[in-house]
């Protein structure tokens, strides 16, 4: 019997590998098995993904399953990798965003993680998963921006001429947009002492959209671009600028080389608030 059984699954290896079809579709079923082992689950995933019979839907999906079973390993870079090609092949794919979310989150990544809930409640308004997990990385988000805030205000206190930590302290206050007034300051003192810094000009040029003055966020936009030309950030809020002022093709072309770049950056914008 144990020999009649070594057979019969010899001819279904055999089967299987003779019908690439059929070895797909078990892989399938292996990588969906949500009660299955992870590292086989997640191998299983990778034979989908290399399929090259498998449809666009099927391989974002198996992609997706992977990235969350990476995540789950500890692998977080691997896994974001994976949710963007998923993403990639489907744009639409409300899910992926979700997942990727939760690992941005999880990594403290809270600006990047709300930009994916955002994202994917575009896509699905109504989505309950989404909506929770956003409004947990804004409450986190803002306990952390506190926490920062105080513990940026006592290193200056020791620090006072190191601009990083003026120019930090201007980020952190753009991005909560309170304070705006402070932050213009902080970002004054960061590019006093540092002239040459495209950071400050960015954080300055990101104060100066939420003030409303788009012609003073365009000239320090710009001036990142000049220091740091292969910034797809600083590319995309010059856009954004762009945009604002009226100079509508430039600004666009602007948005589309930095999303080229980093296809995500218009969800980052919307976390901080700003919508092209």
């Amino acid at each position: 019997m144990r020999f009649l059984g070594l057979l019969a699954l010899f001819a279904l290896g055999a089967c299987s590998q003779a019908d690439p079809a059929v070895y797909t579709e078990q892989q399938w079923s292996a990588c969906q098995a949500a009660l299955g082992n992870q590292q086989e689950r997640a191998h299983a995933c990778g034979e989908v993904i290399l399929s090259p019979s498998v449809s666009p839907e099927r391989r974002a999906e198996a992609l997706m399953t992977r990235g969350v079973l990476r995540s789950q390993a500890g692998q977080q870079a691997r896994a974001i990798a994976d949710f963007g090609r998923a993403l990639r092949i489907n744009s639409e794919f409300a899910r992926a965003y979700v997942e990727r979310g939760l690992v941005h989150h999880n990594r403290g990544a809270y600006e990047q993680a709300i930009a994916d809930y955002d994202a994917a409640l575009r896509l699905q308004p109504g989505m309950t998963l989404a909506a929770e997990r956003r409004q947990q990385s804004l409450n986190e988000r803002a306990e952390t921006q506190l926490s920062q805030l105080d513990a940026l205000s006592q290193a200056i206190e020791h620090n006072p001429d190191d601009a990083a930590l003026w120019n930090s302290r201007c980020w952190e206050r753009a991005v909560r947009g309170v304070e705006l007034d402070f932050a213009l300051s902080d970002c004054d003192r960061a590019l006093l002492l540092n002239p040459n810094d495209a950071n400050a000009h960015d954080s300055r040029g990101l104060v100066y959209l939420k003030r409303g003055d788009a012609q003073a966020a365009l000239a320090d936009y710009s001036e990142a671009v000049r220091l740091a030309p292969n910034q797809p950030h600083f590319l995309y809020g010059r856009g954004v600028a762009r945009i604002r002022v009226g100079m509508v093709a430039e600004g666009q072309a602007d948005l589309t080389a930095a999303q080229r770049a980093e296809p995500n950056l218009g969800n980052l914008y919307r976390s901080y608030g700003i919508e092209a």
